[in-house]
């Protein structure tokens, strides 16, 4: 008999998804694990370290002593408005020239480069453009720094520092070096050849 209602006590736990110890004291990982009296244990969602009553859990969890309590859901996951005014249409791109267009639109020496300027203030926004400016001799794959890359590059910060990289449209032939792929950079509408 005594043997029956272990097994079944077995059972229910092991279906309920918690683990109990021989010593009564709960243990392991599980969804909605529990703990036992002073014990401890991990749970998933909804999962449990004890003491009497208390809980640490996922979702709805609880962390407490006796019977105390802390968690639930909702809530703003810390994201504090900054009371900007409702976004309008972007500013338009002030563009000088075009870096894929023939002629560019510069003068001979020169490179078109597209540029982002980045806010200042919290409710500004982005300004994209494009300039022209004596092209520098970074190819593709050449380090730069606050010097210029050649006509129709950029200079990107990479994973192996700054480097220039040729620029690419988005849409229709890449025109990127065999094995390089078009990919977009920080200037919205250009890409660069990685």
């Amino acid at each position: 008999m005594r043997v029956g209602l272990l097994g079944g006590a077995l059972v229910l736990v092991t279906a309920c998804g918690g683990s109990v110890g021989g010593d009564g004291s709960g243990g392991g990982t599980s969804f909605g694990g529990s703990a036992g009296t002073g014990a401890t244990s991990s749970g998933g969602f909804g999962g449990s370290t004890g003491g009497f009553g208390g809980s640490t859990g996922g979702f709805g969890g609880s962390t407490g002593g006796f019977g105390g309590s802390t968690g639930g859901t909702g809530g703003t996951g810390g994201y504090v408005d900054p009371g900007c005014p409702d976004a309008g249409p972007p500013p338009p791109p002030l563009n000088q020239c075009d870096p894929f267009g023939s002629p560019t639109g510069c003068d001979l020496g020169e490179g078109c480069y597209p540029y982002v300027q980045y806010p200042s203030g919290k409710c500004d926004k982005e300004q994209y453009g494009t300039y022209c400016a004596p092209a520098g001799s970074g190819k593709q794959g050449d380090p730069c720094g606050g010097e210029l890359c050649a006509a129709n590059h950029v200079c990107v910060i990479t994973g192996v520092g700054t480097q220039c990289v040729q620029l690419c449209p988005l849409v229709g032939a890449d025109n990127c070096p065999s094995g390089l792929f078009c990919v977009p950079i920080d200037v919205e509408g250009y890409g660069g050849c990685f």
